[in-house]
């Protein structure tokens, strides 16, 4: 794909481009919400921070930890993060390739200790890398396209992970993006490629929300 260069030096394809003007719009048109995200509650959304975070504690957190939270948006990850442990106990960067919610960011948590980076990856190592609907919007993408995408990023991510990766994925029983750019893969698809390449893969999900599923590759 033809790309652009991000002030961080990365490059943006045109599809993550599609991706950054959406959010970016409904940022602007909904503000910190969970709508901006593509969600449709706040109540759904933290359930699904609490699974991640539930993925984190099965191999007992350290005493200190760092988190990557790529497509962090508003920063609602960190807000649960927050109400689960003390500041002094983990670092925080948050990572998204929408500029604005990424600016709100920065300005509202500006002297409690995370960073925001307006960039879809990082570049440097953290204990845990999470990722909550970072995947779910696929515009212009056929299905063949975005899997390997999905794939390639989770590739990237996964040789930047010291502990576990952990992200949340729309599911059916076929792989497909729908007329209004949602995405949704096999479990088996996910499960497989995972295994295949990372190593042990747990899958987590909650009856409260049945077509997603959370799923936590660990390296301890």
């Amino acid at each position: 794909m033809l790309g652009l260069r991000k002030s961080d030096g990365h490059m943006i394809s045109d599809f993550e481009k599609k991706v950054a003007d959406e959010y970016n719009c409904r940022f602007i048109k909904y503000g910190a919400k969970p709508k901006s995200s593509l969600w449709f509650s706040e109540q759904r959304q933290i359930l699904r921070f609490d699974l991640i975070i539930y993925c984190m504690e099965r191999n007992s957190v350290p005493s200190h930890f760092s988190v990557h939270d790529i497509g962090c948006g508003y920063g609602g990850f960190l807000k649960r993060l927050k109400s689960k442990f003390n500041d002094n106990r983990f670092s925080y960067a948050g990572f998204d390739l929408a500029k604005s919610p990424i600016v709100y960011c920065e300005r509202k948590y500006a002297k409690k200790g995370a960073n925001f980076y307006s960039s879809g990856t990082p570049s440097e190592m953290a204990d845990y890398s999470v990722m909550s609907g970072t995947f779910n919007y696929a515009p212009d993408l056929t299905v063949n396209a975005w899997r390997n995408y999905l794939f390639a990023s989770l590739n990237s991510i996964w040789n930047l992970t010291r502990r576990s990766m952990i992200f949340n994925l729309m599911i059916s029983e076929e792989d497909k993006i729908t007329s209004q750019n949602i995405s949704y893969i096999r479990k088996e698809t996910v499960l497989n490629f995972c295994k295949s390449n990372f190593g042990a893969t747990y899958e987590h999900f909650s009856s409260k929300l049945p077509r997603e599923i959370t799923f936590c590759v660990s390296k301890t």
